[in-house]
């Protein structure tokens, strides 16, 4: 059965702005393939600001971090791969998909939060960017935020058609601009392999990594995948896998390499940021230059868009937007984040966007649980855009359990038992306790729903 409308088909092929908003996407733009899926994904992970998990983790040694990497993708595979699926089961942005679970009100509140958590990071990264070019080609200072935030504004008010082409058509010099700065990394420089100089604090460590890379960007899958080819009954389970760990792997990808890039050139220079290497010459500045306008764009493209979505589906739960509605939020947006480099602002409110990012692991593993439990990709598409008729309908269930289930993963994530510290050492305890959460959400879910059927019954 189709379960997508059409009605926005005509808009996507006969505008080249995109205006499909968070309207289901046509089955007639759903053609992405793997390979692309993977692409935008290990772009988007290798940012400029990507090398500096080298830094947070300096002292752990070269093959405890690649293990660390490497434990993390196994972690947080499953929710990750099971959210890229839900994207091409239904084509819909995630905090749509949470209306059903947390309610039209608790989604809607959450889409605003994650907005700003979107909005935040365009501007970090923005801002890093600036503080980069002014050192390659000092002199410019507020002009280098403005063309970078211009240019990341130009990108995604064309949409998902014009990055993807975006990131085909650059990923090779993106790629040849590091290993240029490689080059002149290992040629100029004594070579000095990083080693263990202190204890690996391997759960605490592997949270690191997830909420820097994987599980911060896993809820936002959907985003992208939504405009892979849908899925068939007749399809095998090769092909599911394939679409379903490309954003994973190219996401922790891009970590693995980038943070070990960021890990040596610390370990060799003192400074992470190997796009500085190229400060003393003219030449090789310019070309690492390159290489972090594409790096700070591939990251900020799927800061931005994902955060215009949500904020569109905020706009969505009080009328239907309008046709023209998405390029203008695209660039509302985006000149709020670069006003937001600009005046350094994001020095102060990073305690911020981190608690709001702790929302991220109990929200992806409660919405992952719902979905499945009740099958919601089998649901009309038309019932996650149904309006609240009364305002119960804003917190209708299982909403009430889901938020309350959502704090309580946010609380216990902060609790930390001292007589267990030695276990915390071992186990990630931010993943840990989104686990607990979603398995007593779970457990709540059936436990309630049995009461519900023997009251029906009686």
């Amino acid at each position: 059965m189709n379960k997508t409308t059409n009605a926005v088909a005509g808009e996507t092929e006969s505008h080249k702005v995109e205006t499909l908003g968070v309207a289901p996407v046509p089955d007639s733009a759903r053609t992405m393939r793997p390979g692309m899926l993977f692409l935008i994904w290990a772009l988007a992970s290798a940012s400029a600001t990507t090398p500096v998990i080298g830094l947070l983790l300096n002292g752990i040694g070269l093959r405890n971090f690649v293990w660390i990497v490497i434990l993390a993708l196994f972690i947080g595979l499953i929710p990750a791969v099971l959210m890229a699926h839900m994207g091409r089961q239904v084509p819909v942005i995630s905090m749509i998909m949470a209306r059903r679970t947390f309610g039209i009100g608790g989604a809607t509140v959450l889409a605003l939060m994650y907005t700003i958590v979107g909005a935040g990071w365009f501007g970090l990264n923005t801002d890093v960017g600036g503080k980069i070019l002014e050192t390659l080609f000092p002199g410019y200072g507020i002009l280098w935020y403005i063309l970078l935030g211009a240019l990341q504004i130009f990108l995604v008010f064309f949409g998902m058609e014009l990055l993807e082409k975006f990131y085909k058509y650059t990923a090779l010099i993106f790629i040849m601009c590091y290993m240029i700065l490689a080059y002149y990394l290992f040629t100029q420089h004594p070579f000095s392999m990083p080693i263990a100089s202190e204890p690996v604090h391997w759960g605490k460590d592997i949270d690191l990594v997830l909420s820097f890379s994987l599980l911060a960007w896993a809820y936002d899958f959907p985003t992208v995948t939504r405009f892979c080819s849908p899925t068939q009954e007749s399809e095998n389970i090769f092909r599911q896998a394939i679409y379903a760990f490309a954003p994973a792997t190219g996401v922790m990808t891009a970590v693995l390499l980038m943070g070990i890039l960021g890990l040596i050139a610390l370990q060799m220079t003192g400074d992470w940021n190997i796009a500085l290497l190229g400060k003393d010459l003219p030449f090789w500045g310019e070309v690492s230059a390159i290489g972090v306008i594409l790096a700070i764009a591939h990251t900020n493209a799927m800061n931005l868009y994902p955060a215009v979505t949500k904020l569109l589906a905020v706009v969505n739960t009080a009328n239907k937007p309008g046709h023209l509605m998405q390029p203008v939020i695209v660039v509302i947006l985006g000149v709020f984040a670069t006003f937001l480099a600009i005046v350094g602002i994001l020095n102060y409110i990073e305690g911020f966007l981190s608690l709001l990012g702790s929302f991220l692991f109990p929200f992806t593993f409660i919405l992952i649980i719902d979905w499945f439990y009740y099958r919601r990709y089998t649901e009309n598409i038309s019932l996650f855009y149904q309006p609240a008729r009364r305002w119960q309908e804003n917190i209708s269930w299982p909403a009430p359990w889901a938020i309350s289930m959502l704090i309580f993963g946010i609380l216990l994530a902060q609790i930390k038992i001292h007589i267990f510290s030695y276990i915390f050492y071992y186990i990630p305890w931010q993943v840990s306790s989104a686990l607990i959460t979603g398995a007593i959400y779970y457990m709540g879910l059936n436990i309630l729903e049995h009461r519900q059927r023997q009251r029906g019954l009686a």
